[in-house]
């Protein structure tokens, strides 16, 4: 249920209107904002920053409250961006992949410019204006990046009245690892072009099965053949973001997706708030899929891989 990201021809440079212009002025700050590594004995204050209802804030809390804030789980460090009064306008993670939730452009600006020295990513995630925001500060004026993968934020909140009940629904083992494994393999693939299995096969089967211990993976197998399975990627009491959705090319139309979909989401639904996941924007089949499942637009991010 993945379609491949878009590549940018050669040329092509995201909206960079920003980057001679100064971050706005905060009245009666007369110092720019100070990243630093986001410290032990201050989860609480941070974990109250991050808990709107986006997609990215989501995603870091998750990480938060499972790894804490020093972990090489997290594949990044955590660091907040405090203005002249200590006052938190930014938290970002920034490592294999980027995220950030900020408050203000100035915010923005210096996590860009922090990254840009600190890491060598993979994929910067975001709200859209946010995203090209951040690529403005980030960039050079003759880089682009290697892959560009508009996204539609999907939540529902509502309680799935459907009565679905799937009885070989339940969370994966470890017997189930290789199975599972090569299914999300086939999927980050399709998206990024980067086949995780190649690039990194040891750790990224290290960071399934503790998935997997956690319970945080979902599966249909029937008759030694993986059916459908997803993955809960964060899971705070805000939202629980699922991702990885898959049915087994053989099984596809036949209403397995629905079904199971919703029997998941019943389970869910019925501890959390809400349900979070996201749909590439140009995979309109997979879009429309969930809009009549009850999910509702919520966003539009942007998936950037370096």
């Amino acid at each position: 249920m993945a379609t491949p990201a878009a590549k940018l021809e050669s040329n092509f440079v995201p909206a960079r209107e920003h980057r001679t212009v100064p971050p706005p002025a905060i009245p009666g700050a007369t110092t720019v904002p100070v990243v630093t590594h986001a410290s032990p004995g201050s989860e609480e204050r941070i974990l109250a920053a991050l808990s709107g209802d986006s997609l990215t804030s989501v995603i870091m809390a998750g990480f938060i409250r499972d790894n804490g804030f020093v972990n090489p789980l997290n594949r990044g460090q955590f660091y907040t961006c405090r203005d002249e009064k200590n006052e938190v306008e930014g938290i970002a993670l920034i490592g294999h992949t980027i995220l950030f939730e900020t408050f203000s452009e100035r915010a923005i600006r210096a996590f860009a410019g922090f990254a840009r020295r600190e890491s060598s990513p993979h994929l910067l995630m975001g709200e859209h204006n946010a995203v090209e925001r951040f690529w403005s500060y980030y960039s050079s004026s003759d880089e682009s990046p290697r892959l560009v993968c508009p996204i539609t934020f999907l939540q529902r909140r509502e309680p799935f009245q459907e009565q679905t009940e799937i009885a070989g629904l339940r969370p994966a083992t470890r017997e189930d690892l290789e199975q599972v494994v090569q299914a999300q393999a086939a999927m980050a693939f399709e998206i990024s072009g980067v086949d995780p299995l190649k690039k990194d096969q040891g750790g990224f089967r290290e960071r399934y099965l503790r998935r997997i211990e956690k319970n945080r993976v979902w599966v249909v197998i029937e008759n030694g053949r993986l059916i459908f399975k997803t993955d809960i990627i964060s899971d705070t009491p805000q939202a629980t973001y699922i991702e990885g959705v898959y049915v087994s090319p053989d099984e596809r139309g036949k209403g397995v997706g629905h079904r199971c979909v919703t029997a998941l989401g019943r389970i869910l639904l019925k501890t959390r708030k809400a349900v979070y996941l996201f749909v590439e924007n140009q995979n309109t089949r997979t879009k429309s899929f969930y809009l009549k499942l009850g999910f509702n637009a919520a966003g539009q991010y942007d998936l950037l891989y370096f």
